[in-house]
């Protein structure tokens, strides 16, 4: 498990070290903001596990690389 910006986890993807995801999304609008999976190579395809939300707007997504 590791916490970190969007820099941090496109650093790893690009290494080819992350096999899954499990993101909370927060329901926040501020604008435009950086998009986690842009310049990540199409060959590295996510499967979405499972999607669950939550009462106060909240929605955890846990998705595994496909392989």
């Amino acid at each position: 498990m590791v916490w970190g910006g969007v820099s941090f986890w496109r650093s790893l993807i690009q290494l080819d070290l992350i096999d899954e995801f499990r993101l909370d999304l927060h329901p926040y609008v501020a604008g435009e903001g950086t998009r986690l999976f842009d310049d990540v190579p199409k060959s590295y395809r996510l499967d979405l596990v499972s999607s669950t939300e939550f009462s106060n707007g909240t929605v955890g997504l846990h998705y595994r690389r496909h392989h």
